[in-house]
C-alpha cells in the first residue's frame, strides 16, 4: 500500500509524529467538513458553535436584499462563509415558512460535509432540520428546512415539481465552476420567473453564489439583478513565476521533477509555514510523494535548513477517490518542529479550505472534460488552468496569514496559454443527458433556450442524433415513452437505455451490479510504489481471470458479487486491492437501480422480450443496445478502429482487463476515455 502519509526528517519525530497523529484522528468527529477548517469563534441562535466569518457583518442588509429581489448575486472570497452562514440566516429570518431553502454545489462530497457542519452548528441532527441529498443517498425528512444537495439532484426536483413549489429559497452555489448542470439550472430559473407560471410561488427567491465569474454577464443574464459583493479577509500573497515551464511546453504535462523541487527549495530556504501543491491527478500525486519523499529524507536538518525550528517534512497526499478518514489527515495540524505539505488535485482550490497554509505551489494544469463530437466521446484531457483558478490557487497562501504562490510557469504562459475564466462544461461536453431533461420538460426548442453561453449547434444537434438512435425521441423531436422512463434513472443515458433494455429481458441480474459498478470511480487500486504494483496487478489478473476470458465486465459483475458475498469484504478488498469505498457505494447504487426497475416493470405497458441464449451473450444484446455506436473492429496488434463510418484508430486502455490479452470484439462502456500526453484514444472497457 502507500506510505503516505508520512514524515522524513529526524527519526525521533517520525514515531511521535504517528503518536500524535493517531491521537488527534481518535478526537476528532468522524463528519469532516468544508467549514470545520475556519476559525472558531461566536455563537448562533441555535446554540451551536459558529465560525467567525466576513459575512456576518453582511447580516442584515443581506437578508433585506433576498427579501427585494427574485435574483441576487452574492460574491466573496472562499472562506467567508456564503456556503453555510448565509441559509441559516434565511432560515432564522423566517423564509423556511414558505418552503425549503435549497442549496446546490457541484460535488455531493461538499453537499455533504456542509450539511453535516450547518447541523453541528445548528444543533440539530442531520436529516432533520437540516438535510442533504446526492446521486443515490437521500438524508432529509419532512422536517428538512435547509436542503444541500448537488446541482444534479436539483434538477430532478424541477422534473417532478417544475414550479419548485416546495422551496422558498434556491442558492446556487460554486457558481464559477460553471458545471453543465448549474448552467441549465441557470436557463431553467431564469424560465421560470420569464413565463410567470400560475403555479409559481410569488415569494420564491433565487440567490447565485460565486467567488470569481464574470459578475457583470451573470447580473445582464438575470435582468440586471445587484450583486451583493462580501468584503474578503484575504492576507497579501507574494506571486512568482518560476519560468519552468514556457508556451512551448502547452502539451508536456512531464513536469513533476520540476514542482518536486521547488517544493524542496521552499521547505528548505522559507521560515515556518505549510505547502499546498496543485497537481492534476491521483498518479502524479502519488508519484510526486514519492520523489519528495526522497528528497526530503536526505536533508541535514543542523545545516540545510534555514529554519532551524523545523525537524521534519509531513508528506499527505489528497485526491478524491481517498477514503473520508484519508482526506481528514490533511486538516489535522503537524506535530511541532514538522512541516506540513499537502498534494492535492483542485478539489483543495475552492471545495477545502486547509489551515496553516503559506505557501503554494501551482503547476499550472488540470484535468477536463472535452467532448469529440467526430467520436462521439468526452475525452479526459490534461489542459492548462484559467487565470480565475490560479488566483483562487494563490489566494489559499491568504488564508490564516501572508503567504507566497510559487508558480512554475513563465509569465508568457500566463498571457498566451491561459483563458481568462474556465471554459463552460457546456461548450465542451456531451450535451445528451441534459437535452433529454429539457425534452422531458416540455421544451421542445432545445436550440433557443435560454442558455448563459449557448452551446455550439453541433453538440445539441449530436445529442438529438443520439437520443433518437436510442429511441428516445421520435422523429419530431418529442420525447418516447422509453425517454420518460430513462429520465428517472441517475444514469448516463445509454447505460439506462442498456438496463432498460435487460429489465425488458427479465435479466436485470446480470447488469445490474455492472451497471452500479460503472457507475462509482475505478474501483481498482493501482499502487506508484513498484514493490506494490506487481501484487495488485496479479490479483487484477486473478479477477480477470475468473470472470473467463478477460472481459471487463464480467470482472466488474465478479469483484461485485464476491466481495458481497464474503463475510469481510474490507479485508477481502484489502487483499485484492480494491477501493472498499468505491465498492460499498456499489452495493448502495445497486440497490436503488433495483428499486427503480422493479417499479419500471409493475407498469401495465412495460414492454417484455424474450431470448434464448448463454448469458454472455444476453448480456452482450443489452450493451448493444445502449452502447451500438461504441462498437470496434480489431486493426493491427493492439489498435482498433471504430465502426461508425470513419474507422477512427482507438486503444485498449491499461486499466482494462483485456489489456494483456485481447479479445475479439470490443463495446466502449464509459462515455469518456483518457487522453495521455501523447494523445492516444482509449476503450475503456471491453465483453
Amino acid at each position: 500500500m502507500s506510505r503516505f502519509p508520512a514524515v522524513a526528517g529526524r527519526a525521533p519525530r517520525r514515531q511521535e509524529e504517528s503518536e500524535r497523529s493517531r491521537d488527534l484522528q481518535e478526537e476528532r468527529p468522524s463528519a469532516v467538513s468544508i467549514a470545520d477548517r475556519e476559525e472558531k469563534g461566536c455563537t448562533s441562535q441555535e446554540g451551536g458553535t459558529t465560525p467567525t466569518f466576513p459575512i456576518q457583518k453582511q447580516r442584515k442588509k443581506l437578508i433585506q436584499a433576498v427579501r427585494d429581489n427574485s435574483f441576487l448575486i452574492v460574491t466573496g472570497n472562499t472562506g467567508s462563509g456564503k456556503t453555510t452562514q448565509l441559509p441559516k440566516y434565511l432560515y432564522e429570518a423566517g423564509f423556511s415558512q414558505h418552503g425549503m431553502i435549497g442549496v446546490t454545489q457541484p460535488r455531493k462530497v461538499a453537499a455533504i460535509s456542509v450539511a453535516q457542519r450547518v447541523a453541528e452548528e445548528m444543533k440539530c441532527a442531520l436529516g432533520s432540520k437540516v438535510g442533504y441529498q446526492v446521486r443515490f443517498d437521500d438524508c432529509s425528512s419532512k422536517e428538512t428546512a435547509i436542503k444541500y444537495m448537488t446541482d444534479g439532484c436539483l434538477l430532478k426536483h424541477i422534473l417532478g415539481d417544475p414550479n419548485l413549489t416546495k422551496f422558498s429559497v434556491i442558492i446556487l452555489d460554486e457558481a464559477h465552476e460553471r458545471t453543465l448542470t448549474t448552467d441549465i439550472l441557470f436557463g431553467l430559473l431564469k424560465k421560470l420567473f420569464q413565463e410567470k407560471s400560475p403555479n409559481r410561488k410569488e415569494h420564491l427567491k433565487v440567490v447565485v453564489m460565486s467567488a470569481t465569474m464574470e459578475l457583470a454577464k451573470l447580473s445582464a443574464f438575470f435582468g440586471n439583478c445587484p450583486i451583493f459583493d462580501i468584503p474578503g479577509r484575504l492576507y497579501p500573497v507574494r506571486e512568482k513565476f518560476c519560468n519552468l515551464i514556457g508556451p512551448r511546453d502547452r502539451e508536456n504535462t512531464a513536469y513533476i521533477q520540476a514542482i518536486v523541487k521547488v517544493t524542496m527549495d521552499i521547505h528548505l530556504n522559507e521560515m515556518a509555514g505549510d505547502i499546498l501543491v496543485f497537481l492534476t491527478g491521483q498518479f502524479e500525486i502519488e508519484k510526486s510523494c514519492e520523489l519528495l519523499f526522497q528528497m526530503a529524507e536526505s536533508v541535514d536538518y543542523d545545516y540545510d535548513v534555514q529554519d532551524t525550528t523545523l525537524d521534519g517534512l509531513l508528506i499527505l497526499p489528497c485526491y478524491g477517490s481517498m477514503t473520508t478518514d484519508q482526506q481528514r489527515r490533511i486538516f489535522l495540524p503537524p506535530p511541532p518542529g514538522i512541516r506540513k505539505c499537502v498534494i492535492s488535485t483542485n478539489i483543495s482550490a475552492t471545495s477545502l479550505t486547509i489551515d496553516g497554509i503559506r505557501y503554494v505551489v501551482d503547476g499550472g494544469f488540470v484535468k477536463q472534460l472535452n467532448h469529440n463530437p467526430r467520436l462521439g466521446l468526452d475525452i479526459l484531457e490534461v489542459v492548462p488552468i484559467s487565470k480565475s483558478e490560479a488566483l483562487q490557487r494563490s489566494g489559499r497562501a491568504g488564508r490564516t496569514s501572508s503567504g507566497k504562490c510559487f508558480r512554475i510557469y513563465s509569465k508568457d504562459f500566463w498571457n498566451q496559454c491561459m483563458p481568462d475564466h474556465v471554459i463552460p462544461e457546456i461548450k465542451r461536453t456531451s450535451l445528451t443527458s441534459v437535452v433529454l431533461t429539457l425534452k422531458c420538460l416540455a421544451i421542445h426548442d432545445v436550440i433557443r433556450f435560454p442558455y448563459l453561453d449557448p452551446p455550439n449547434e453541433r453538440l445539441i444537434l449530436e445529442a438529438l442524433k443520439q437520443l433518437y438512435q436510442c429511441d428516445a425521441i421520435d422523429r419530431s423531436g418529442h420525447v418516447t415513452r422509453l425517454g420518460l422512463s430513462m429520465v428517472e434513472f441517475p444514469l448516463p443515458p445509454h447505460l439506462t437505455c442498456a438496463v432498460i433494455k435487460a429489465a425488458s429481458l427479465d435479466c436485470e441480474d446480470l447488469l445490474l451490479p455492472i451497471a452500479a459498478m460503472l457507475s462509482v470511480e475505478n474501483v481498482f487500486i493501482r499502487p506508484v510504489d513498484p514493490e506494490y504494483q506487481k501484487e495488485a496487478e496479479q490479483r487484477h489478473r486473478e479477477l480477470a481471470a475468473k470472470a473467463g476470458g478477460f472481459n471487463d465486465f464480467a470482472t466488474l459483475a465478479v469483484i461485485f458479487e464476491q466481495c458481497k458475498s464474503s463475510g469481510a469484504p474490507a479485508s477481502w478488498c484489502q487483499k485484492h486491492w480494491i477501493h472498499w469505498r468505491c465498492l460499498f457505494s456499489a452495493f448502495r447504487v445497486e440497490a436503488q437501480l433495483r428499486e427503480l426497475i422493479r417499479k419500471l416493470k409493475q407498469q401495465s405497458d412495460f414492454p417484455r422480450e424474450t431470448f434464448e441464449g448463454p448469458k454472455h451473450e444476453v448480456l452482450r444484446r443489452c450493451l448493444c443496445a445502449g452502447y451500438f455506436k461504441n462498437v470496434a473492429r480489431r486493426s493491427v496488434g493492439r489498435t482498433f478502429c471504430t465502426m461508425d463510418g470513419r474507422g477512427s484508430p482507438v486503444h485498449i486502455h491499461p486499466s482494462s482487463a483485456a489489456f494483456l490479452l485481447l479479445s475479439e470484439v470490443l463495446y466502449q462502456v464509459r462515455d469518456h476515455s483518457l487522453q495521455k500526453a501523447e494523445h492516444k484514444r482509449f476503450l475503456l472497457s471491453n465483453t
